[in-house]
This record gives structure tokens, C-alpha cells and sequence, in this order.
């Protein structure tokens, strides 16, 4: 018997013909550190969400099968009492965040447990220091941003220590050394105190270094269960549409090319595996000898669409979240902002379309003042999908949804028909179309946001974190997509942590930290310099780490994505062998 027995479990929502689960037949054994993946829509969350007793008795519809959970039927005891062995974090921040302040909230699940109050001090600071939030200790909970509640959340879990801890995408909005950083904690709780991890994840290049087994969902069932490199390495994984880890498909495609290598699965291994094809070679000639291609090329002159003047931002608790930015962002532009949390990065672009007006300074869109314009007339110029899309999602359907902003711009009952099922058809969502956003998984409302805005073909695209809950398929369209409205002379900002996702567009990367722009400029440039990526608390991507160590054997440092490493490494194996 292990630590949670899952036999014969089927779950159908109510209202909803298909059932969510089908047939899951599973044992998890105390200490595993497990990664659930799979299509977006596929069952992950569902099955977590049963896991602690929310289903069957916070959510109701049909459940059959049984689950055991530390020699607990969920089914027998009420959430409240399996909270104390099973802590759930959930996709959204927001929906488990009770109290006024971070301590307070921190403080509900150790008073809910009866913890005598000089324990629950202790237990908030162990917590508190861990995720890195100690700073935010009397900090209003709806001050923080979206990446400071995640960790908010985690900490709230880690403090009451329960047996079992399962994350519905605990990294989401975090930084990527804030990820790495919770990472490691769960590595530690994991291996020094048998803790058992369950954890939704997208970021495969992060969770691959951590976990040791993976189950694999799809439609509902389980389709695949294994070791990370069984599972990574395997064609059914690849086309059920699952992410795979740089290292691993850069692996993969160098043996299709006829290079003698074990397969990686994160870039420390794929150097060492490499090492030896390259020792004693000397330093040859690379691009960083060459003239720079955008000389070469020619670079397109665009005029700036926006103009941010010693923008300055303090929200009425007295945090400065803007400290004088000024950018300018040329129309046709693509440009990624990133950085840590609390960097000021939303509230920045809350700015393009007028949702918030400057304390100080100037935001100048497409010729205008915005304090001169309405936020109804800014938005015709200017669409922004939020970071958290439960924000502005309310209609009774999805194709309501997308229409409503088309209504209220006065387009034709034709175009808006139109529009809204070339919105639907796009983001692989038309099957939801007379369906609630609200029954749909945190990936698939995502995508509900994206198209009511895509919709209304603005000028201006802003998307606060857009690739969180998608899995790899909807982000190579998203990244296609986005990339196509450049070619339309569209202006595309994106807010996010996902540096896999930016390293592969590789649009213009702005920089900030602490209320201020540190860095501003090419990908390549931005994504090797070590020093402005640290303080900015963003990490390299894989590919990049890896080209690091080989740049002693001559190799760029600035290589990015898979295929030019492909084609750099391919080169000078033959080079090596002419």
C-alpha cells in the first residue's frame, strides 16, 4: 500500500458531458518527488484537486473509484482533516490568499491546526525566510504582485509541514531564480525529511533537474508513467504535445545526426557529454569574430508607438513601484519586459492603456497624453490581457466573451461573428464556445482572455505573463503567432518569467529591477550578460548555460536556442573530422 492509492477513479463536473478523470488506477509511494504533465485541459488540476478531499466535497458531480490518501478514504473524511496531510497549492494565487496581511495569512492554517502561538511565530519565520519574503511580513496581501502571492501561498503550506505536498504550478508568476529557489526547498523537504512532492509544472527544464518520476496525463487518463528520461525520451511523450527539455531535444537531434551521445537531460550533462569530442581542439574562429549581422542587414527605423518620460508610480500604501522609467517602444516592435517580482513590470504597462496614470512623469501612446484619453479610448489602440485572467473574464460563455468588447466598439453582428470565430479557431478553443470560462482549466481561460482581445485587433498588444498554463503546444503557437503580428506591423509588449519561451522568440529584452530599467536591448545581448540577469534575478536558458562552458573550445557564448546550437555543435564535429 503506498502513501496514496488512486483505484478505479472517474470524475465528470457537473453540467459537463465528458468526464474530467477516466479510469485513473495509481500508487504513490512516501518520498517521491513526482511531475504531473500533459496537454493543457488534460485532468492534471482535477486530479490534484482530489487528492485532499476538494473533490468530491467542495466540488460536486460524479465521482467513482476509490482514493486512499495516508490510510485516509478521502471520501470518509472532510477536507479540513486531510488538509493536516496533504497541502495543496493552488494554479491561482488569489483563490487561497484569506487574510489582510502576509504574516495573517501565513498564520490561518496554523491556527486552523490549534498550534500554540509561540510555535506559529516560529513556523511563519522558517517559512517566511524560505520562499524570501520576510520583507513583506506586515505587507498588505493585495499590495503584492502576482509573483510575491505565489510565494505567499508557499509559504503558507510549507509552515503547517504536511506529509504530502501537491502544486498546481507553484512557479507560474515567480522569477526564474525565485523558481529555482523553491525548487531547491522542495528538494530539501524531499530528501532530508521523506516529504512526498506532487507538482504540476510547464517549466520542464527547471522541474526535469528535481524530480524522479513522471506521470504523464491525456484526455483524462494516465498514458504514460516513468523515469524523467524514459518519459522524455519516448516518441508517444513527443506526440501527445508535452514540452521536452532543450537539453533532451538537442540531444535527441544530434544523434539523428549521427553524433554518439547519451542523451542529456539538463545542460550540465549535456556538457560533459560533449566535453570529450572537443578536447584539445583549439579555439577556432566564431560569430564573435564576425561582423555583427544587423550591420550587415539593416535594422528597420520605426517611430515610437509609446514614450514613458521619468514615469513614476507610488500606490497609495507608500510602495514605489515606478522610480523615473523612460523607454520608448517603436511601433512594430517585440519587446519582452522581464525581471524579479515586485520589479514593477505590470504596473509599468498598466500604464499603455491608461488603466493607471502616472504620479509623475509622462506615458505618451501613439501621439497622445494619456491623461488627456480615457481608458474605453485608449483600449481601441492598446489591448492587454492580464496576468491573472480570472480578472476579466465574466461572461455566462465563451463566445460572449469574445464578443463583447466587438459589440461595445460597434462592429457589425457579421464581423463580429467573424472575428470571434477566427479568435476561437486560433487559440484551439471553438469546442468551449457555449461553455462557461469559469468550468475551464487556468490554461484554457488564459486563452479566452488572449482571443476577446485578440479579437478587436488593436494596435498594441500587451500580454501581462501569457505563457502560465499553456502547454507546449499552445506556446509554439502563441510564439508563431506573436511573431506573425510583428510581420503586420503590430506592436507586441510581453510581460514574463519564461525564458525558454523569450530565448526562442528572441525579441528586444527590457530589463528591471526595483522599480527601474537596468538593461535594455538584442536578446543575445541581455540574455549572456551574467551580472544584469542577477540582479534582475532572471536565469540564463539552458542552451546558453551549456554554450558557456564550451565557449574554451571556441564556441559562442551567446547561442540561445536549440537549432543554431544543433548547427554550431554539427559544424565542428565535421570540422573536427574533415
Amino acid at each position: 500500500m503506498g502513501m496514496i492509492d488512486v483505484e478505479g477513479l472517474w470524475y465528470t463536473y457537473p453540467n459537463v458531458p465528458e468526464p474530467a478523470l477516466k479510469d485513473i488506477n495509481l500508487q504513490i509511494n512516501s518520498g517521491e518527488f513526482i511531475l504531473l504533465t500533459g496537454p493543457s485541459g488534460c485532468g492534471k488540476t482535477t486530479f490534484c484537486r482530489c487528492l485532499n478531499g476538494l473533490i468530491p466535497h467542495f466540488y460536486n458531480g460524479e465521482i467513482k473509484g476509490d482514493i486512499t490518501v495516508d490510510g485516509l478514504h478521502t471520501r470518509d473524511h472532510p477536507t479540513y482533516e486531510l488538509a493536516k496531510h496533504v497541502g495543496l497549492i493552488f494554479q491561482n494565487p488569489d483563490n487561497q490568499i484569506f487574510s489582510l496581511t502576509v504574516e495573517k495569512d501565513i498564520a490561518f492554517g496554523l491556527e486552523n491546526l490549534g498550534l500554540p502561538k509561540g510555535r506559529m511565530v516560529e513556523e511563519i519565520d522558517w517559512a517566511m525566510d524560505r520562499v524570501g519574503i520576510a520583507s513583506l511580513r506586515e505587507r498588505g496581501t493585495h499590495e503584492l504582485s502576482g509573483g510575491q502571492k505565489q510565494r505567499l501561498t508557499i509559504a503558507s503550506v510549507l509552515a503547517m509541514h504536511p506529509g504530502i505536498i501537491v502544486m498546481d504550478e507553484p512557479t507560474a508568476y515567480l522569477d526564474p531564480m525565485g523558481a529555482e529557489r523553491i525548487f531547491n526547498i522542495l528538494h530539501t523537504l524531499n530528501e532530508e525529511q521523506g516529504i512526498t512532492i506532487i507538482l504540476i509544472e510547464h517549466r520542464m527544464d527547471l522541474a526535469v533537474k528535481y524530480c524522479n518520476r513522471i506521470i504523464v496525463f491525456d484526455k483524462g487518463q494516465v498514458v504514460s508513467d516513468g523515469s524523467p528520461r524514459d518519459i522524455f525520451t519516448a516518441d508517444e511523450t513527443r506526440l501527445i504535445g508535452v514540452g521536452i527539455p532543450r537539453m533532451v531535444e538537442l540531444g535527441r537531434r544530434l544523434r539523428q545526426n549521427g553524433v554518439k551521445i547519451d542523451i542529456p537531460l539538463d545542460s550540465t550533462e549535456a556538457f560533459n557529454n560533449l566535453a570529450p569530442y572537443f578536447k584539445g581542439s583549439r579555439p577556432a574562429k566564431t560569430r564573435n569574430d564576425l561582423p555583427d549581422l544587423n550591420g550587415v542587414a539593416g535594422e528597420y527605423s520605426h517611430s515610437p508607438i509609446i514614450q514613458l518620460r521619468n514615469l513614476a508610480y507610488t500606490y497609495y500604501t507608500g510602495v514605489n513601484a515606478l522610480r523615473g522609467v523612460t523607454l520608448d517602444i517603436n511601433r512594430g516592435e517585440y519587446v519582452a519586459v522581464m525581471g524579479e517580482n515586485g520589479a514593477g513590470k505590470t504596473t509599468m504597462v498598466k500604464h499603455f492603456n491608461g488603466l493607471l496614470r502616472p504620479k509623475e512623469g509622462k506615458v505618451i501612446v501613439d501621439g497622445e497624453d494619456i491623461a488627456k484619453q480615457s481608458v474605453a479610448t485608449m483600449a481601441r489602440k492598446v489591448g492587454l490581457v492580464f496576468q491573472n485572467s480570472d480578472d476579466q473574464l465574466f461572461a455566462e460563455d465563451v463566445e460572449e466573451e469574445i464578443s463583447f468588447a466587438l459589440r461595445n466598439f460597434g462592429y457589425s453582428e457579421e464581423v463580429t461573428r467573424e472575428r470571434v470565430n477566427w479568435a476561437l479557431n486560433l487559440l484551439d478553443i471553438e469546442r468551449y464556445k457555449k461553455s462557461s470560462p469559469f468550468i475551464l482549466s487556468g490554461g484554457e481561460r488564459k486563452r479566452v482572455a488572449l482571443a476577446s482581445v485578440l479579437a478587436w485587433n488593436p494596435d498594441v498588444l500587451i500580454l501581462d505573463e501569457p505563457t502560465v498554463g499553456q502547454d507546449y503546444g499552445q506556446k509554439e503557437r502563441l510564439k508563431h503567432f506573436l511573431l506573425q503580428l510583428r510581420t503586420q506591423g503590430k506592436t507586441v509588449v510581453i510581460v514574463t518569467h519564461d525564458v525558454e519561451f523569450v530565448a526562442e522568440s528572441q525579441p528586444r529584452i527590457v530589463l528591471m529591477a526595483q522599480g527601474k530599467i537596468v538593461a535594455d536591448g538584442p536578446a543575445k545581448k541581455i540574455m549572456t550578460d551574467a551580472k544584469d540577469l542577477e540582479t534582475c534575478s532572471v536565469a540564463p536558458p539552458e542552451v546558453t548555460k551549456l554554450f558557456s562552458k564550451l565557449n574554451k573550445f571556441g564556441f559562442p557564448g551567446d547561442v540561445l536556442g536549440v537549432d543554431e546550437a544543433l548547427d554550431l555543435i554539427t559544424r565542428k564535429l565535421k570540422g573536427a573530422t574533415a
